[in-house]
């Protein structure tokens, strides 16, 4: 739900960015178009609101900044991008003033004009439009990684195991990170990973690609973790752990990684 709701907050802010900038279209398409009253009447309607959606954007893009696995506070595509809306803000707020020394619109459209790109940049920067797939991946009862089949002839040597098909679950970037392995003759025949809360795909993918496959591979939880998805790496990790000592008969299993101290990926 955090997930979905940190994508949400940042599809609105994308929303009143339009409607923003459809005031600066609606004015020039008065000087153009033949049906100037349908367009003045537009840019009259939006333009009532200017300052209520402005403020609105400001906040939201806060929201969104808060609840993001790049934190608001550090620098980044995206806290440049919410800079941009608050000088905006102050820009039209202080245009009364600013009308005496300098042409206040002149400066709002230029940074406008760098609000739009450093916002392009943003999307860029978090992997573009991802909606549909965490829409489809995220907190759901399905899939989200099957690997069968790519064992490498290796069994695990930390005890004895019960057959069948367990779940275990960790904490990786966010709690709840949940896998499903298949236990067989003292083999890992296939990890699941069936539910998490890890945010901004462009990391944690990493992770859910290689993480699984390794352990598949080396019948073992001593595996590297991927540069760039510590965390989620650390929380796969821990989750086949937490599942293969629901299966335990006799032996040991290695203790669970420590997550890093620093929050990031």
């Amino acid at each position: 739900m955090e997930l979905l709701l940190n994508y949400g907050f940042a599809w609105i802010a994308m929303g009143l960015t339009l409607v923003l900038a459809i005031v600066y279209m609606t004015r020039k398409m008065i000087k153009t178009s033949d049906n100037k009253k349908l367009w003045i009447k537009i840019n009259k309607g939006l333009r009532k609101y200017h300052k209520e959606i402005g403020v609105s954007l400001i906040g939201f893009g806060l929201i969104h900044g808060l609840s993001s696995s790049m934190s608001v506070f550090t620098l980044n595509m995206g806290t440049l991008a919410w800079i941009f809306s608050i000088v905006l803000g102050l820009n039209w707020l202080f245009r009364a003033p600013l009308s005496k020394s300098v042409q206040w619109m002149k400066i709002h459209r230029i940074l406008t004009v760098g609000f739009v790109l450093v916002l392009m940049l943003h999307l860029n920067e978090v992997g573009g439009v991802q909606i549909l797939s965490i829409l489809s991946n995220s907190e759901s009862a399905q899939t989200i990684t099957t690997l069968e089949g790519l064992t490498s002839g290796e069994q695990l040597t930390y005890g004895t195991f019960t057959d069948g098909t367990y779940t275990g679950t960790a904490t990786g970037y966010g709690s709840g990170l949940t896998v499903e392995i298949v236990l067989l003759d003292n083999t890992i025949t296939s990890i699941n990973i069936i539910s998490h809360n890890e945010k901004n795909s462009q990391y944690y993918s990493k992770a859910f690609s290689n993480v699984p496959s390794s352990i598949l591979n080396a019948q073992s939880l001593d595996v590297d973790t991927v540069s760039g998805a510590t965390f989620s790496s650390v929380g796969i990790i821990n989750a086949v752990n937490n599942a293969l000592s629901k299966a335990l008969i006799d032996g040991s299993l290695p203790s669970n990684l420590t997550l890093p101290t620093k929050r990031g990926h």
